[in-house]
């Protein structure tokens, strides 16, 4: 098993967004089974590089530095 630094992980990606608001706004209907906002989800959010949802924890080589949203990209 590889190990990765913690700090290299998705929640501190460029790339990575979790913000709740951000979240319902791209899945519609999220409301209706609770909120984005639940703690259920923890810190989980969208890969705006491989359009992926995932955990914070997760990590690619592909990583950069940074505290998304990308660019303020929307």
């Amino acid at each position: 098993m590889r190990m990765v630094p913690e700090k290299k992980i998705c929640l501190n990606c460029l790339f990575f967004r979790n913000d709740p608001g951000f979240l319902e706004s791209e899945f519609k209907g999220w409301g209706t089974l609770g909120s984005a906002y639940g703690s259920v989800r923890k810190d989980d959010g969208i890969c705006s590089r491989h359009e992926e949802y995932l955990s914070a924890y997760d990590w690619c080589d592909q990583f950069r530095p940074g505290t998304g949203p990308e660019a303020g990209a929307d």
